[in-house]
């Protein structure tokens, strides 16, 4: 069964510029998200344009409300909208834009129109989908993303709401299963991504490793430690990123081990996390794996290089 997909993800001020840029497709090659197909980004569109920088739109907003903000202020939510791939796919361009709209209505209701700035849908990546910015005000003009998300009860209302609002129109649309039920932890999509970006990083430094029995002076040599120096500091990264959902990825993979032969078909979603959640273990004791092979000397020099870099900044 397919289902209506809505994900919530709160923003601060060092991330509102990447979001910026990668929601209104300002850069040239997206080497970090092989899934764009930038032939494809002319068929991007907005169902509301910002007229002017998010941070800008933002603070143009917290400014009119007067509101205290500290350092740390989330100060953007960013929603996710999206169904699955099979019922996406199979939509003509005219129902898919009927979708976002649709979609789009409910979280101006529910956020205030007012605080709503950029709906920009994607039509250059594996599945359409919309990332909408909001601003967290609350009616009594406090910036809040706590007050508006809530805990996981509260998020579990938005997606109760969400799929009423949804299925209402599409009622073929299924509600997943909620986090407040199953008490997982979302594993964030560009998490997944830098997986396979990593492991074919891996891929390659194995093959050079493979070919140098003694780490000497030459092509090879210098070949590998250039692609070791990208590839450390993202591993290093990837590992600490991945233990916030790492009690997630174990209980996903442990249960789906024990039930995989009873799954029915309204839990194919829960297979799906599975397979993602059994891919982020693999490729986490893979960096590892590759961690561990690195030659001692070949580890004193990438350290040399790391201090180095650290020294010109």
């Amino acid at each position: 069964m397919p289902y209506a997909i809505m994900r919530f993800a709160k923003r601060k001020k060092g991330s509102i510029n990447s979001m910026e840029a990668h929601n209104e497709r300002q850069k040239e090659q997206y080497k970090s998200n092989p899934d764009i197909d930038t032939v494809k980004s002319a068929d991007n569109y907005h169902l509301i344009q910002p007229q002017h920088k998010y941070y800008a739109e933002i603070m143009s907003r917290v400014e009119a409300a007067k509101c205290r903000l500290r350092k740390d202020s989330v100060l953007m939510i960013e929603a996710l909208i999206t169904a699955s791939p099979e019922f996406m796919t199979a939509r003509p361009s005219a129902e898919q834009r009927e979708y976002f709209e649709h979609a789009l209505a409910f979280i101006r209701n529910e956020m205030g129109e007012e605080n709503v700035f950029a709906a920009t849908v994607h039509m250059d990546e594996r599945n359409p989908h919309m990332h909408v910015c909001m601003v967290p005000l609350t009616p009594d003009k406090r910036l809040s993303a706590k007050t508006i998300m809530g805990n996981q009860k509260k998020l579990s209302e938005w997606q109760t709401k969400f799929h009423e609002h949804m299925s209402a129109r599409w009622n073929e649309l299924e509600r997943g299963a909620s986090a407040m039920d199953t008490h997982r932890k979302h594993i964030p999509v560009w998490l997944y991504k830098k997986a396979q970006r990593l492991d074919k990083q891996a891929e390659k430094i194995k093959q050079l490793l493979k070919d140098i029995t003694v780490f000497n002076a030459g092509k090879k040599r210098d070949e590998a430690l250039k692609a070791l120096t990208l590839w450390l500091p993202e591993a290093e990264k990837f590992t600490a990123q991945v233990k916030g959902t790492q009690d997630y990825i174990n209980q996903l993979v442990d249960t789906s081990s024990t039930l995989s032969k009873k799954l029915s078909e309204k839990e194919e979603r829960f297979t799906e996390l599975s397979m993602e959640a059994a891919y982020m273990r693999h490729s986490l004791k893979s960096q590892q794996r590759l961690l561990d092979k690195i030659p001692p000397k070949v580890m004193e020099e990438l350290k040399r290089v790391k201090s180095n870099r650290q020294m010109e900044r």
